[in-house]
């Protein structure tokens, strides 16, 4: 340990390090998942496996590629061999947001890790956080609100030559890899950011806790931002809005906020106090102003406090730098994971000031045409913004919708009035509101994955209704629905539904009324397929009463029906056969199938008149010399076909071969062609 720093300065750090640990050994018990302490117990002997720099980026990749909706990786930046062209690293951040490609205006957070190449256990925390948050969206309530109401990033390496050499050659390795003019290697990233930036000069780059001999392991480099390490993190906070951070690190088990410089107490102290000891509540750590382990300048949390009005926190976790035991690093990734959703969580209200939605819920309301009133009392120290008081709610897992709220007058409570929906019905709803601070808060807390709801129940003395609808119909047919109605008073009208499931289309027949007797008809010709039907009591235009949703088929069974037809013989041997047809469906063909004197045939009629819904058919059959005109008529409609005669017999039609008497006209007529043509032929011949 002579390399790392001089005697005294052993002994001081080693001091600072260990007398913490006394009493603040790991206490907390974190859900989501993350405490599998069988597991932990049967791999306490075996070594953990760090990753190096390209495994970690890998695994970044890899939640991308399975969560590619709430995740995205960003290259923010360069390491030192980089921008020397020695090695092809770059500083990796993911993003995990519900609407990952878009800057949406909600509170962001930073985490990071690995600022010292030694501390490879924060690189294993901060992916596993990474993880947790991915894979646990859409499975834990929580962690999906989180993931849908803040922006959060996440840097797992910002010393990725570091680490690399410290994996492959030297574990006790804390700087990155720059190498220096004198000869020697490395500058304390955590040294090289721009000081508190607060106008004090003690809090300035290269104060207290900094070195500036090169071969120093807290060496600062040759100026604030010298790093391209460094840089990277300074242009990736400058370019978002962070509200919190936090700056993993090991060893000590403290939780620590700025001032890391001096001894005196940001403005923001009582906030980052409460903050920081509700951390330490959860992982066990001793929380503390940052000063309380050893002074520091050129540090994260400083910088971005004072650059950028963060609520920044450095975590140094666990009781060894690197420790080897699978045990241990799950036992720090275990202890962790719930400080650092509450982070998240506390970036939308880091002064948590009191602000409550108050609400009594119920599992039911009745009925009410008018709808249903529910009411939120709504209080904060810094003043309710009424304008953005409102209720979500939908009916039925439906689409959400919302309607501002209105305060009443001489207290705290705001008003709604939610529409009316069908007695069984589920409401769901929550309550959203923002402070005078701009803060906004959810009741539930984290809806719309937690919500209110209510059953809508039947009037007290509401109806009595007997609906037994039908099943199967023939569409050809018409066909009656009937229910009972007791029990109403007042003006009603039932109404029988019917919901086309093909066309998604809804239509409603009312029913007319004898005694207490209901009916309605079913016309003929609906759409053949499959329909959902219910009943509903309407008052006012609003429903008071539904039933359950029943199944009905519409069928077509019924063939065409052949009304009348008439055949008749016409000059030269033809008949004349014309039919009507009825189908409600539609007609499709007309046949008619015959025998001359036993001589088989069959002829396609052609619609002649009227639709093909009821209307006439026609054809003309040459029937030669034939006596005998034997035929049957078929009609179809792509389902069934009817025939004529039904028994399957024939019609019979006798023909006649004489040649019919003609009347005095007709001869005249027939002996001036004859002559004519008689002159013709002698004119050709002379």
């Amino acid at each position: 340990m002579a390399r790392i720093v001089t005697g005294y300065a052993v002994t001081i750090v080693l001091a600072f390090f260990l007398i913490p640990c006394i009493g603040y050994s790991s206490q907390s018990d974190v859900a989501d998942g993350q405490d599998d302490q069988s597991t932990r117990a049967s791999i306490a002997a075996v070594q953990y496996a760090y990753r190096d720099y390209s495994q970690i980026r890998d695994a970044l990749l890899g939640i991308q590629g399975q969560h590619s909706d709430i995740s995205r990786v960003f290259d923010i930046g360069d390491s030192w061999e980089k921008t020397q062209g020695i090695a092809d690293r770059d500083i990796i951040a993911i993003k995990i947001s519900d609407n990952v490609a878009v800057e949406e205006d909600e509170p962001e957070v930073l985490i990071m890790a690995l600022h010292h190449a030694r501390e490879w256990s924060t690189s294993e925390l901060a992916l596993m956080i990474a993880d947790n948050l991915t894979d646990s969206y859409g499975n834990d309530s929580r962690t999906s609100w989180l993931v849908d109401n803040r922006e959060i990033w996440i840097v797992p390496v910002v010393n990725p030559d570091g680490l690399d050499y410290a994996l492959a050659h030297d574990q006790w390795w804390r700087k990155n890899r720059h190498h220096n003019s004198d000869g020697s290697y490395g500058v304390d990233l955590n040294r090289n950011y721009n000081g508190s930036e607060n106008g004090d000069s003690a809090g300035a780059w290269g104060g207290a806790g900094s070195s500036h001999v090169t071969t120093d392991e807290i060496y600062c480099g040759e100026y604030a931002f010298s790093e391209p390490e460094t840089c990277a993190v300074r242009d990736l906070v400058k370019g978002h809005d962070f509200s919190v951070a936090i700056d993993l690190h090991s060893y000590g088990q403290w939780v620590m906020w700025p001032w890391g410089y001096t001894n005196a107490t940001t403005v923001d102290d009582p906030d980052l106090q409460k903050i920081g000891k509700d951390f330490a509540a959860l992982n066990g750590y001793h929380p503390a102003q940052s000063i309380a382990l050893y002074p520091t300048t050129g540090d994260t949390i400083d910088w971005m406090y004072g650059s950028a009005n963060i609520y920044a926190f450095c975590f140094e976790v666990g009781l060894e730098f690197h420790p080897m035991k699978s045990d241990n690093v799950w036992g720090i990734i275990h202890n962790n994971m719930a400080p650092a959703k509450l982070a998240i969580e506390v970036a939308g209200d880091r002064e948590q000031r009191n602000f409550t939605i108050a609400h009594v819920p119920s599992v039911s309301r009745t009925y009410s045409p008018a709808g249903f009133e529910l009411t939120a009392d709504v209080t904060a120290d810094r003043g309710v913004n009424s304008s953005s008081v409102l209720i979500r709610y939908r009916h039925d897992g439906q689409g959400w919708l919302e309607m501002p709220m209105s305060k009443l007058l001489g207290n705290d409570t705001y008003s709604a009035i939610v529409p009316s929906t069908t007695v069984g019905s589920t409401v769901e709803y929550y309550f959203v509101a923002k402070d005078a601070g701009d803060i906004q808060l959810m009741s539930p807390s984290y809806a719309p994955y937690h919500l209110y709801s209510f059953t809508v129940e039947p009037m007290d003395g509401g109806p009595i209704v007997s609906f037994d609808p039908p099943l199967i119909v023939e569409g050809s047919l018409a066909t009656v629905v009937r229910a009972n109605v007791t029990n109403v008073t007042g003006s009603f009208e039932p109404v029988f539904h019917m919901r086309n499931l093909s066309l998604d289309v809804d239509s409603g027949i009312s029913m007319s009324v004898s005694g207490q007797n209901y009916s309605c008809e079913i016309a003929p010709g609906l759409p053949l397929g499959g329909y959902r039907t219910w009943l509903t009591i309407e008052s006012n235009s609003s429903t008071m009463w539904s039933s359950d949703l029943h199944r009905l088929s519409v069928v077509d069974r019924v063939a065409p029906v052949i009304e009348r037809h008439t055949v008749n013989q016409v000059l030269f041997g033809s008949v004349d056969v014309t039919v009507s047809c009825y189908d409600v469906y539609g007609v499709e063909s007309v046949l008619v199938v015959y025998n001359l004197d036993g001589i088989p045939g069959v002829l396609s009629m052609d619609h002649q008149s009227g639709s093909f819904v009821n209307g006439t058919w026609h054809c003309t059959v040459d029937a030669s010399d034939a006596l005998l005109f034997e035929y049957r008529l078929v009609a179809n409609d792509s389902r069934q076909e009817s025939r004529s005669p039904s028994e399957g017999g024939w019609h019979h039609f006798n023909l006649s071969q004489e040649i019919p008497e003609m009347q005095p006209v007709a001869i005249v007529s027939s002996v001036i062609i004859i002559a004519t043509a008689a002159v013709v032929a002698r004119s050709r011949r002379r």
